[in-house]
């Protein structure tokens, strides 16, 4: 996972790498494989659904979605 990485996931959602490692050490999601030439990643989800999370360049975002460098990498959240 790149540092500063942003995503779509098959939920609708969009989650920075931050947001992505919260939800590995919560239990949340569990990674299950990526590709490494798309850093495209697949994660389960605690009630075992499948989940897949697309690179996404920034400028893609809706315009109701905001990203915020943290200690961490970069966190996505809504306006």
């Amino acid at each position: 996972m790149a540092t500063g990485t942003v995503y779509r996931c098959s939920d609708g959602g969009y989650y920075g790498n931050a947001d992505v490692w919260e939800r590995f050490e919560s239990g949340a999601w569990t990674p299950c494989c990526w590709d490494t030439e798309s850093g495209a990643e697949w994660v389960e989800t605690g009630e075992g659904e499948l989940l897949a999370l697309e690179p996404t360049p920034r400028s893609a975002l809706p315009e109701q979605m905001h990203t915020e460098s943290v200690a961490e990498g970069t966190s996505v959240s809504r306006k």
